[in-house]
């Protein structure tokens, strides 16, 4: 059984990373993808450093696996010519340039669309509006929308995410919405215009403690590694150093914890035998907790609390996390065919359909790897024709 979005075209302008979510989704759930990319460079994170590993870039190899890379320079009537080819093809296209760039090429929703496409605009605030000509990138945007300003420990300023989780989260909804018009167009017929923009997903990502806010409740602070409803729950320094993780989100969890680190005065209070109570005490019960992991190795408690059915675990660094038996048992991580590597490594997408939900792996494309097999595949372009896409009918 083929996977879901077999047979489905994607063209992709996008580039960094919120489009290119979007598009490594639809990729792996079965969709052709073709990345059109600029012949001197091409998307931009082939060119972030460091590492470097034979000339490439960890972050372009991590978000463009599966696709197809066409070179093209819109800039040339030529290549303008096989972009407007090539959306005519397509069941989807998606874009995140600047608000104005697809429409001055005469790529915009307007400009190509017909009743069966659908088209994704990622932007940074949406493609109408007073900042719909601001750029932004996710640090500006977990900044501004208030994502920031609820992540780290009070006394710290604000910090932003270190994977930047705008961008990732907006490429998911892209592609979730793709997958809705999808939907749509089976039962109608008809495409749509969808827009993603990161601003709506930064805010978005501040649920529910932005509707706390809404609702004339307390305005949202940093609370470090605790969390805003349960308690207790944190990272405790156990007697080797190590940070161990717990969350006690219930009662029966609460009692099994607090039994077995022997503070019985504590479970048979009345007052921690509901989430409020347990919150209203919430240092109480973190420097119970903490006293208690400080005797013996972080290990040792994972065993224990796991034994009485606690979430528990170790804080892990990414790479013992990569080599864990939870991540191997998944199987998570893969090798896939690469033109440079032989195989590259892979981090395989974060769900599973049970029939053949996705499709075997490919390694990211380098620059400009599928120009003649596409353009051949998709048009029916000669040698010629190909050729001429490298000439110099610049635009004026």
């Amino acid at each position: 059984m083929p996977p879901p979005l077999n047979g489905i075209k994607v063209v992709d302008f996008t580039r960094v990373i919120a489009g290119p979510v979007a598009a490594l989704i639809l990729s792996d759930l079965g969709a052709e993808v073709v990345k059109l990319e600029h012949p001197e460079g091409g998307d931009d994170t082939r060119g972030y450093r460091p590492p470097d590993y034979k000339g490439l870039s960890p972050a372009f190899l991590a978000y463009n696996r599966g696709k197809q890379s066409v070179a093209i320079d819109l800039q040339k009537s030529s290549g303008l010519a096989t972009a407007r080819g090539l959306i005519k093809e397509a069941d989807i296209v998606i874009e995140n340039f600047s608000t104005g760039v697809m429409t001055k090429y005469g790529l915009d929703y307007d400009s190509v669309r017909r009743p069966e496409l659908i088209y994704i605009s990622t932007s940074a605030y949406g493609r109408d509006g007073p900042f719909a000509q601001q750029p932004g990138y996710d640090p500006v945007v977990q900044a501004e929308s208030g994502y920031q300003s609820l992540t780290g420990h009070p006394e710290h300023e604000p910090v932003r995410t270190a994977i930047p989780m705008t961008d990732v989260t907006t490429g998911l909804n892209g592609a979730l919405a793709a997958l809705a018009a999808l939907w749509r167009r089976k039962k109608t017929g008809l495409g749509q215009f969808v827009e993603a923009p990161l601003y709506d997903t930064g805010a978005f990502n501040t649920l529910p403690l932005a509707i706390q806010r809404m609702l004339g409740g307390q305005n949202p602070t940093r609370l470090g590694n605790a969390d805003h409803w349960i308690a207790p729950s944190n990272s405790y320094i156990a007697s080797d150093g190590q940070l161990v993780v717990l969350t006690a989100a219930d009662n029966k969890q609460f009692k099994a914890l607090f039994s077995l680190i022997d503070r019985h005065d504590i479970v048979g209070t009345s007052d921690y035998l509901t989430a409020v109570g347990r919150l209203n005490n919430r240092d109480k019960l973190d420097k119970a907790v903490q006293a208690a992991i400080a005797t013996a190795p972080a290990a040792d408690w994972v065993t224990r609390l796991r034994e009485v059915g606690v979430p528990v675990a170790l804080l892990r660094e990414t790479p013992e996390a990569i080599e864990s038996k939870e991540t191997k048992r998944r199987g998570l991580t893969g090798r896939a065919p690469h033109p440079i590597l032989d195989d590259a490594p892979e981090l395989g997408p974060p769900f599973r359909l049970k029939y053949r939900g996705t499709k075997p792996a490919q390694g990211a494309p380098t620059l400009g790897q599928d120009t003649d097999k596409v353009l051949k595949r998709w048009l029916g372009y000669s040698e010629a024709q190909i050729a001429e896409i490298n000439g110099t009918d610049n635009l004026s």
